[in-house]
């Protein structure tokens, strides 16, 4: 077993990996009475086209089929289901699907065996039958149902159908509904024999547990399983347009105060930061200058009562940088063009940049207070960079104002969209 050391923060993760390929990390925190248990499986909603390896065609599958296979991987055999197992021992089970993974995960403070276990079994063991199948398709159809009368939803896939020509981003992770309806058995057992493979997965431990009896407890579940041999699959991703598909739109749905969304779509390539984490920091850095909490600007829009929320997000989707302000205004053609000439007069001040450093430092080491927030980081760092960052804290340090020039020369507004959502029109009777 290896230790990783988090340099600069007296923290370690342990690594180790299975015969057949399953990576765990884990992370030990003795001042806590729980431990949280993540399984992940890396395919996600935008990996409907793919090749089983090199040589063989390009395979489709329906949208929203990453999610479908959440949902029915909680049924067992002689109709119980995973519920039923992790109820009996008082732990609290979840899965979610993004768009480029998908977690199963267990959170408990007793049974540390049973939970591991089980855990690793209802997920890796295989069990789909047709009735199950359309059990759990009208399930997922009222759920997409749903979604679509969500406000939040509208506005987010409403500005990536605006932002990409290509990407699947622009597909809800649950699925198109025609898509889930045509799902099939075949469907599910494709992915499953393709993807859900140790080699294709990663497991996560945080919390209070002895990391070599853990590594033993897996290692012997992982003995009595058998898989096919991994084909490293290839996802088709394809090429996406420069240009924003749509500069403006307004949709209406059931709110009561307009929801505004401005994005700008910039290539990385752009930025000339080999770096991504380096470049994601600095994205944050920036943002958090010009539009935080403490900047005289967030406070004059409250003030002026021309927002009643506002904050602001950076996403790199495969080939381009998204950088978003999301708000609530009752005057958008008033605050629109406030701040999109704000993002055409970006700064950054020597002071603020010391201070964001300082704070983002801050937050790095309470991050480690909590079991959660370490697995997630875990996860996060391995699906976004494929391993564990272990200087983050010298990354944040060694940032420096020219850094941040260079960045702001490399933000333009050149593609830019928005999307306006405004309450529904009331009908007259």
């Amino acid at each position: 077993m290896q230790e990783i050391e988090i340099k600069g923060l007296d923290e370690k993760i342990f690594y180790d990996v299975c015969d057949n390929g399953l990576p765990v990390y884990m992370w030990v925190n003795e001042r806590v009475n729980s431990f949280y248990i993540t399984l992940s499986v890396k395919y996600g909603s935008i990996h409907t086209e793919f090749k089983k390896d090199k040589s063989s065609k390009t395979i489709k599958v329906p949208s929203g089929i990453a999610h479908f296979m959440e949902h029915v991987k909680f049924n067992e055999k002689d109709g119980k289901t995973a519920n039923d197992f992790f109820d009996k021992l008082g732990s609290d089970i979840n899965a979610f699907t993004t768009f480029e993974y998908t977690n199963y995960q267990v959170y408990a403070n007793n049974y540390f065996n049973e939970n591991l276990n089980h855990l690793l079994d209802y997920v890796m063991t295989p069990y789909f039958t047709k009735s199950l199948i359309a059990k759990e398709k009208n399930i997922i159809v009222e759920e997409a149902k749903m979604g679509k009368d969500n406000p939040y939803n509208q506005l987010y896939f409403g500005m990536y159908n605006n932002l990409f020509h290509s990407y699947k981003y622009k597909t809800e992770v649950i699925g198109k509904v025609e898509d889930i309806k045509k799902t099939t058995l075949s469907d599910i057992k494709l992915v499953f024999d393709t993807f859900y493979h140790p080699k294709n997965m990663f497991l996560v431990i945080t919390g209070n547990f002895n990391p070599y009896e853990a590594m033993q407890i897996i290692k012997d579940n992982q003995k009595n399983k058998k898989f096919r041999p991994y084909q490293n699959p290839i996802y088709i991703v394809k090429k996406e347009k420069e240009t924003v598909v749509k500069e403006y739109e307004e949709i209406e749905a059931n709110i009561e105060i307009p929801k505004i969304k401005i994005s700008l779509k910039i290539p990385k390539k752009n930025f000339k930061i080999k770096d991504e984490l380096q470049l994601r920091i600095m994205l944050s850095i920036l943002l958090n200058s010009n539009f935080g909490t403490s900047t005289d600007f967030y406070e004059e829009l409250f003030e002026k009562e021309l927002v009643t929320s506002f904050s602001t997000s950076r996403e790199i989707i495969e080939d381009y940088v998204i950088i978003s302000l999301n708000l609530e205004s009752k005057y958008p053609d008033e605050v629109i063009p406030i701040l999109k000439n704000k993002l055409n007069n970006l700064e950054v001040s020597e002071e603020t940049l010391k201070r964001r450093i300082k704070a983002n430092i801050a937050t790095l080491v309470l991050n480690y207070d909590s079991i959660d927030s370490v697995n997630e980081d875990i996860q996060d760092d391995l699906i976004i960079y494929g391993k564990i960052i272990d200087d983050p804290k010298e990354r944040y340090a060694s940032i420096t104002l020219d850094d941040m020039n260079a960045l702001l020369k490399a933000i333009n507004t050149k593609e830019m969209a928005t999307v306006v959502m405004l309450p529904k029109q009331k009908v007259e009777e």
